[in-house]
């Protein structure tokens, strides 16, 4: 293969809803010296993905177009930079990239070599593919962001999403005590990902049923976020993953309690660790569906993402 060579890849040429959704033929992406040439096997797909789309990250990233959408895959290596060592053109990686306007909605993928991790052998590239961003933003919100420690308790909101589920094992593996927020029909899903307790948001406020943890990992916002204010012991702390409210600054005051938006970023030995605890069956990935690699199979997991009630991880298999 050259890179004259062309592949396939489903590309937005404006912002808008799931309909800008286009396959079209493009250069398959030159490598850095440190970077990768993936061949996608499975793609994840994420609310970034719909996010960037609609339009909703363009001051942010303003990208030029067309834009390849996604960020998160599992393939095989196809070429290694010069200054790569480590991979090598067959390995199975997963792992996820920086928003760019060339991601991982294509038939090849271009990613940095400490973005990538080696894929389990125990695990599909499909249920891989689910891993690297939902593990990757639990992970700093818990233990980078959130410092949680063996024995703490920490609260996890929405335990049923791909980030929420993910947290409630690694805080179960790291010896937490995990309290979270799911609907009637997730209960039993979060209590065998590892949920100590698990409160029902059709049915109770956690505000009136959680006292003194150490930490809540917001990924909710909005009153959810204010809410967390009154569970969190002093001296705690607050990780969120959402838009950040503007009462949190005196809220963080008034109950002594550190708050805390973050933008996780790929990392290569986050990753790694992440990929050892999945191939240990430490960690499981729910799929909640899978599809091929089609622009109309692209904007139906868009459209579902957008409700906000996936349970598990969208998969697109190219």
């Amino acid at each position: 293969m050259t890179n004259s060579d062309n592949m396939n890849a489903i590309v937005i040429n404006e912002y808008g809803d799931e309909s800008k959704l286009t396959e079209q033929s493009i250069p398959v992406p030159d490598i850095h010296p440190d970077q990768v040439l993936v061949k996608v096997v499975s793609i994840g797909v994420n609310p970034i993905d719909w996010k960037t789309r609609s339009g909703l990250r363009q001051e942010r990233y303003p990208f030029k177009f067309p834009i390849v959408l996604g960020q998160e895959m599992a393939g095989i290596v196809s070429q290694v930079g010069s200054q790569v060592s480590g991979f090598k053109p067959g390995d199975a990686v997963v792992g996820y990239g920086t928003p760019s306007n060339r991601g991982t909605y294509a038939e090849f993928y271009a990613v940095d070599a400490d973005k990538l991790a080696h894929k389990p052998i125990t695990v599909s590239f499909q249920t891989a593919a689910g891993l690297s961003l939902a593990g990757t933003t639990a992970w700093e919100a818990l233990f980078d962001a959130g410092q949680l420690k063996r024995g703490q308790t920490v609260l996890i909101l929405a335990g049923s999403g791909g980030v929420g589920g993910m947290a409630i094992q690694l805080a179960k593996n790291a010896g937490a005590h995990v309290l979270t927020t799911t609907s009637s029909p997730n209960v039993s899903f979060v209590t065998q990902l590892g949920a100590d307790k698990v409160i029902d948001y059709t049915q109770a406020n956690f505000a009136d049923h959680v006292k003194n943890v150490d930490l809540v990992f917001d990924t909710l916002g909005g009153q959810n976020q204010l809410d967390a204010f009154k569970v969190v012991k002093p001296g705690g702390r607050i990780i969120s993953i959402v838009e950040t409210l503007p009462e949190t600054t005196e809220l963080g005051k008034q109950h002594e309690v550190y708050f805390e938006k973050i933008n996780a970023a790929p990392r290569h030995e986050v990753i790694s660790q992440l990929s050892a605890q999945l191939g240990a069956g430490k960690l499981k990935i729910k799929i909640a569906k899978q599809l091929p690699f089609t622009v109309e199979n692209v904007q139906a997991m868009h459209r579902q993402s957008e409700t906000g009630h996936v349970v598990g991880k969208l998969i697109l298999n190219v």
